[in-house]
Formats: C-alpha cells, sequence, structure tokens
C-alpha cells in the first residue's frame, strides 16, 4: 500500500481554496443571511493555515537538535498553539455567524412592522 504525505504546500493550498471561497459567497450574495454563510469557510481556512503550520513547523524542530546545552525533545506534535488558536477562531466564527443571523431577523422584522406615529 503506498502512503501519502501531505507537506505544508497542500495544507495552504487547501486554506487559500476555502479562504477565498468564503469571500466568494459573500461577495456574491445579496441576501445578508446567506451571505453569513461565507464567514465560517473564510474562518475554517485560516484554522487549517494555523494547525498545518504549527504541525509542520514542530516537526522541523523536532528534527533540529542543538550542538551544545541540554537536549530537548520535542514531539511530533509539538505544542499544540496552532490547535488553540484553530479552536479559537471556529468560536469566534460562531459568534459572528450568531451576531449577524440576529442582526439580519432583527432588520426583517423592523422593515415589516410599521412605525407607530
Amino acid at each position: 500500500m503506498n502512503n501519502l504525505t501531505t507537506g505544508l504546500v497542500s495544507v495552504l493550498f487547501v486554506a487559500a481554496g476555502m479562504l477565498s471561497i468564503g469571500i466568494f459567497a459573500i461577495a456574491w450574495r445579496r441576501n445578508l443571511a446567506s451571505a453569513l454563510a461565507g464567514i465560517p469557510l473564510m474562518f475554517g481556512g485560516a484554522g487549517i493555515a494555523f494547525v498545518g503550520v504549527a504541525r509542520f513547523s514542530a516537526r522541523a524542530a523536532a528534527q533540529v537538535q542543538p550542538a551544545t546545552g541540554p537536549r530537548v525533545i520535542v514531539g511530533v506534535s509539538g505544542p499544540p498553539v496552532g490547535q488553540e488558536i484553530a479552536v479559537l477562531i471556529a468560536i469566534v466564527s460562531l459568534a459572528v455567524v450568531a451576531l449577524g443571523v440576529a442582526l439580519a431577523a432583527r432588520a426583517s422584522r423592523s422593515s415589516t412592522q410599521e412605525s407607530p406615529r
């Protein structure tokens, strides 16, 4: 069986693709509620980029050992900084979409009601 290796360039291409699809969805849609569907794609692309860079930078740091001084052992996965940032981005994306849906619902409700005089 052949093993599939994924490099940093592949991860960044997927992240850039998701980011550009999200930007396209926001720019193309006329309705605010449907345009909000592009925001999680944009944030997801940014999260994938953070996780990919963190993974491959940790692997490179594990291969380089200092010439002098104590030997530092770093796991292949490295510190979970990229994963933590990706989770934070996902939470912020969820909050932005919830706020946008609430604002869109409020705008549609206020436009259908007549203002009292």
